[in-house]
């Protein structure tokens, strides 16, 4: 079966780089217009570029997560260019890694503004546009800290962890206005900000130890992407698609 997304129209925030761009890439590959937003408009200009110039439809909207007024006039901007927004993907997000005891008030007020209200003031604004057409699919990026302890992390994996909650809650009550809520958590991947923390040998380190032997590619999650932003996925609310290599349920029990 081929899924299109064409005649619709999808937001991804935080799309100029590492798994935004890609998952800007397959929505629009799949027909949707895509609306890519975030801090950097150098990098969200080589999305745009990218996507235009495969024979898709892309718009930069440059938008800061932490502020109601950008967003609220971000989404305005994308229905003046394409009349209504049907997809949401919440994928910005920030990853200061370092031991929870050096965790200073500010930096975890930040990742918390960044990536749990910043998904709250999109899905908001974008739901009040998806209600009066009975029509939406939002869809909230996690990670495998938000169902597993890892160190570290502490403060993005409990802001991805209260994400996870936020997609059941908003599921049960966008649900009746036809819009569906769902998360999709990828694995580990060699993305520029995991690199930048935990260089190559970490990504090949933990990657060694999943079932599957190698990291997450943009390719891997596509489908389940696409799948979640479809007509097609109209039955599927409030779930978690994870997309690991079994990090999740069988990590440390594969590989060499």
């Amino acid at each position: 079966m081929e899924i299109s997304l064409q005649g619709r129209v999808a937001i991804v925030t935080g799309g100029g780089s590492g798994l935004g761009r890609g998952f800007a890439r397959s929505l629009a590959g799949s027909g949707a217009a895509v609306a890519v937003t975030g801090r950097r408009a150098e990098m969200l200009a080589e999305t745009v570029e990218e996507i235009n110039g495969a024979g898709g439809q892309a718009l930069a909207v440059s938008c800061d997560v932490r502020s109601r007024e950008q967003v609220d006039e971000c989404v305005q901007r994308i229905v003046e260019w394409k009349g209504g927004v049907d997809i949401l993907v919440n994928n910005a997000g920030v990853y200061p890694p370092m031991p929870f005891l050096m965790v200073e008030e500010s930096q975890w007020l930040d990742v918390m503004d960044t990536n749990i209200n910043g998904p709250f003031r999109f899905s908001q604004a974008c739901a009040k546009v998806m209600v009066p057409k009975s029509y939406g699919r939002i869809i909230n990026i996690l990670s495998p800290s938000a169902l597993l302890g890892f160190g570290m992390v502490a403060a993005y994996g409990t802001s991805k962890g209260a994400l996870a909650s936020m997609t059941r809650n908003l599921a049960i009550e966008l649900g009746p206005m036809g819009i569906t809520v769902n998360s999709l958590a990828p694995g580990v991947a060699a993305t520029e900000t995991f690199v930048g923390s935990f260089t190559e040998f970490g990504v090949q380190l933990i990657s060694d130890r999943l079932a599957l032997n190698r990291a997450c590619a943009d390719d891997d999650l596509s489908a389940a992407l696409v799948l979640l932003a479809a007509e097609e996925s109209r039955y599927i609310t409030g779930a978690t698609i994870c997309v690991d290599g079994g990090m999740t349920s069988t990590f440390g029990l594969g590989g060499a």
